[in-house]
């Protein structure tokens, strides 16, 4: 998925970029850099998911 696409999952499912996620998506942005397409595509569904355990859990950023 590209970067507009990812940006729109969290927005429609309501999540926050948590120091945490915003750490993967820089990771994704490494992985891209070195042609490892799929791990960052894994990174980005990891984001996702990190993201979405932090809304239900109602985990705050220290």
């Amino acid at each position: 998925m590209d970067g507009e696409t990812y940006l729109a999952i969290l927005k429609e499912n309501k999540l926050k970029r948590s120091k945490l996620v915003k750490l993967l998506e820089k990771q994704v942005a490494i992985l891209y850099e070195n042609d490892l397409t799929d791990l960052a595509e894994e990174t980005k569904w990891l984001a996702i998911d990190i993201a979405e355990y932090e809304k239900e859990n109602g985990v705050i950023e220290i």
